[in-house]
């Protein structure tokens, strides 16, 4: 992944993020943050498009929806790689946690600041530092028998398939509104109430202490809260769906 790394890690064997910006060989590198913008932008552009393209309307419930939905098929992608990749991530994790002691933000930034090769942005390898990063406030992820870590493996095999029929069903007629409300209540329940359970048990642990207020708001609150608002949302649709038979809250 890396030429030359000069950083503190070197002799524990993890490459820094910002030696990982300089491969060995050529060809197009993508900024990490560049290719989670275009993916989150270009497919949900694409769902609001095709809804369009089909019913003539851009719907509020629709473009939130879909939103979330692609991005958690993103993240379910590196939920896929947190179990694939496991050992890597607690060995990236065993490298940083001292020197990046009080300053995990600055991990991050340079977590998303990695330039990957085009053709290896689908490697679960090439995103393992997200998890690495993020055990730095919550060291659970870089640990298999973790709450944090299972809760997020299962999110990535069980949720997957549904989001994306959920996602296309709110366009087309995959299945009839009642039989689509129950998966999307199903499955954005499951989300909802994982991540109730995650808040708990990281305060309840004590995971929060050694971090300042904002940085656990911006880096916790924030990138969990998401699977807390957009599942009530989901829900409330579902269940409307379900009672009326109907998608025209989507159309």
């Amino acid at each position: 992944m890396s030429t030359v790394d000069s950083s503190p890690n070197a002799n524990a064997g993890v490459p820094s993020a910002t030696a990982t910006a300089t491969p060995a060989v050529g060809g197009l590198l993508v900024p990490a943050w560049l290719a989670v913008i275009v993916f989150l932008v270009g497919a949900t552009a694409a769902h609001i498009y095709l809804h369009y393209a089909t019913h003539g309307v851009v719907n509020v419930h629709h473009v939130v929806l879909a939103f979330f939905l692609v991005l958690n098929v993103l993240i379910n992608f590196w939920e896929l790689g947190l179990f694939a990749c496991g050992d890597q991530i607690h060995d990236e994790y065993e490298a940083t946690k001292v020197s990046y002691k009080g300053r995990e933000g600055d991990r991050v930034n340079e977590v998303f600041a990695k330039r990957i090769p085009f053709f290896k942005l689908l490697s679960f390898r090439q995103w393992t530092l997200i998890w690495s990063s993020y055990a730095l406030y919550d060291p659970g992820y870089a640990q298999r028998h973790s709450f944090g870590f299972n809760i997020d493996v299962g999110n990535g095999f069980s949720t997957i398939i549904p989001a994306t029929l959920f996602a296309f069903g709110m366009t087309y007629d995959v299945v009839s509104p009642q039989i689509l409300g129950i998966v999307g209540v199903a499955m954005f329940w499951q989300m909802f109430y994982g991540t109730v359970v995650y808040f708990f048990q990281f305060f309840h642990s004590g995971r929060h202490h050694g971090h300042s207020k904002g940085s656990i708001w911006l880096f916790v609150g924030a990138s969990n809260g998401m699977w807390f608002i957009f599942p009530i949302w989901g829900i409330a649709v579902s269940v409307w769906m379900i009672l009326n038979n109907s998608m025209a809250i989507l159309h």
